[in-house]
C-alpha cells in the first residue's frame, strides 16, 4: 500500500469534528487507565516521568494483547483531550475493529524542572527505543500479557514524538510493525538520522514497516526547517522506496485537531489485516471501469487509457498507450484504498531512466473518481527513476 490522501476537510478555518467512535457510547464496556510514575531509569538517568496503562474491558490474562505505546502520553491519554485515544480504543476494540490492544502512555522525562524530552526525542531512535525495550515495557509486562509478534506492536507520537515513533519503528522494525507519526518533526536536522534519505535506500528491500501521516498545511515553519514539507518529503521518500504508508494532508497547524479526527479511521487501517480484526474489504467498484492516465516524464504529459475490468472476483486489467498501443496489465491489485499494477514496458519507455528499464508498477490512490500517485520504472542502472502518474475516471461500470 502506498498513497498520499486529503482528509475531508476542504477549507482553512473548518473545525475538526470528532465523530461517534471518539464518544463514550451506552453499550461499550470502558476500559480502565492506571497512572504510574518512573523515576529509577538507568537510560536516562535522573529523570522523572508519568506514564499510564490502558487496560480494555475486553483483556484476558491467558490471551496476550497487542500493544501500543504513545510518546507524549499525556496528550493522548486524557478522556477530553484532541484525540481522546482510550475511548477511541474501548470503541473499536468493542466492535473487533481493531485486536484486544493495552495502551501504554509515556510522558518526557523530567529533571528536575527541566524536560528532558528533547534529548529522547530529537534522535535517531536507538537510545529510546531501548528506555521502552529494557524499562518502560517490562515494567508494564509484569502485570499484563503481550504478545511477543511485531504483528502486535505499534507506535505513535506527535511533533518531536512523531519523529520518535518512526525512528524507534525504523530502528527496531523486528519489534514495531506500525507507526503513527501526527504533525511529525522531520523537518529537525538528527545526526544520522536523515529518515527521508534512508527510506530512500531501501527502495530495493523496503523494511517491514506500515506508516500513518498526518499533518497540516499550516504547520510550523521555523529555522530548523518547514514541518510541512518535512512530512511530505518523508511520504515522498515511502512511495518512492514502496512502503505501505499513508499520508493525511489536512489544512491546520501544529496541533492534534487533525489528527483527533482521524484516529479511528487511522487504528482501522494501521490494524486492518491483523488476525481476528472485522475489515471491510475494498469495493472493487471503486475501481471498474476507464481511467485517463496522465504520466509526467520530466514535465511532457504522456496519455493512456487504463480499462479495469473483473473476472470471477479477480481484477484485470489493460492499457492502451497513445503511442505504443495496447499494453499487458499484471499484477492488479487494490487494497485499502491503493491500487497497483505492473506492465512490461514497450521500447519507447524501455530508456527513461539510466540503464534498460525491465518493468514498470504503477502505485496509486484512489478517491473519488481519481488517483494519484506514481509510475515506478525498475532498471539494471544504479538509479531509479519514478513518475508523477494521476488518474480520471471518465467510465464507470459495475
Amino acid at each position: 500500500m502506498w498513497f498520499y490522501g486529503a482528509s475531508n476537510i476542504q477549507q482553512l478555518g473548518q473545525q475538526h469534528m470528532l465523530g461517534g467512535d471518539s464518544t463514550p457510547q451506552e453499550d461499550v464496556p470502558e476500559g480502565k487507565v492506571e497512572q504510574r510514575i518512573w523515576q529509577t531509569s538507568s537510560i536516562y538517568p535522573n529523570t522523572t516521568r508519568d506514564y499510564w496503562v490502558y487496560v480494555p474491558a475486553q483483556y484476558d490474562a491467558s490471551e496476550p494483547a497487542c500493544v501500543m505505546v504513545f510518546q507524549d502520553g499525556e496528550a493522548y491519554v486524557h478522556a477530553e483531550g484532541q484525540v481522546r485515544a482510550t475511548i477511541v480504543l474501548d470503541n473499536l476494540i468493542h466492535k473487533g475493529e481493531m485486536p484486544v490492544t493495552i495502551g501504554i502512555f509515556v510522558s518526557p522525562g523530567m529533571i528536575g524542572e527541566e524536560s528532558n524530552r528533547a534529548v529522547e526525542y530529537v534522535d535517531r531512535g536507538e537510545v529510546y527505543a531501548r528506555f521502552l525495550m529494557e524499562e518502560i515495557i517490562p515494567d508494564v509486562s509484569k502485570d499484563y500479557s503481550l504478545v511477543d509478534d511485531r504483528a502486535g506492536w505499534s507506535i505513535c507520537g506527535m511533533s518531536d514524538g512523531g519523529l520518535c515513533s518512526f525512528a524507534v519503528a525504523w530502528q527496531r522494525n523486528d519489534v514495531f510493525s506500525k507507526s503513527i507519526c501526527h504533525i511529525a518533526s522531520f523537518a529537525r536536522y538528527v545526526e544520522g538520522g536523515d529518515f527521508a534519505h534512508l527510506v530512500r535506500q531501501t527502495r530495493n528491500n523496503p523494511k517491514p514497516l506500515r506508516v500513518f501521516l498526518a499533518d497540516g498545511e499550516n504547520d510550523l515553519n521555523l529555522d530548523e526547517g518547514n514541518w510541512t514539507l518535512g512530512n511530505l518529503n518523508l511520504a515522498s521518500a515511502l512511495q518512492f522506496a514502496k512502503y505501505d504508508y499513508r499520508l493525511e494532508m489536512g489544512p491546520g497547524g501544529h496541533d492534534l485537531a487533525h489528527a483527533g479526527e482521524l484516529f479511528p479511521e487511522t487504528l482501522r487501517w494501521i490494524w486492518r489485516d491483523y488476525p481476528g480484526v472485522k475489515t471491510l474489504p475494498s469495493a472493487h467498484d471503486e475501481v471498474l471501469g476507464q481511467w485517463n492516465m496522465v504520466t509526467n516524464l520530466f514535465g511532457h504529459k504522456l496519455n493512456s487509457v487504463l480499462s479495469i475490468t473483473l473476472d470471477d472476483d479477480a481484477l484485470c486489467a489493460t492499457l492502451q498507450d497513445e503511442k505504443d498501443g495496447e499494453l499487458e496489465v499484471t499484477n492488479i491489485t487494490f487494497d485499502a484504498g491503493t491500487l497497483t499494477y505492473q506492465y512490461i514496458p514497450p521500447t519507447s519507455q524501455t530508456n527513461w531512466g539510466k540503464g534498460t528499464t525491465g518493468s514498470m508498477i504503477g502505485l496509486l490512490r484512489v478517491k473519488d473518481g481519481t488517483m494519484t500517485g506514481s509510475l515506478s520504472g525498475l532498471s539494471d542502472g544504479e538509479t531509479s527513476y519514478d513518475y508523477a502518474l494521476t488518474g480520471e475516471r471518465f467510465l464507470a461500470i459495475s
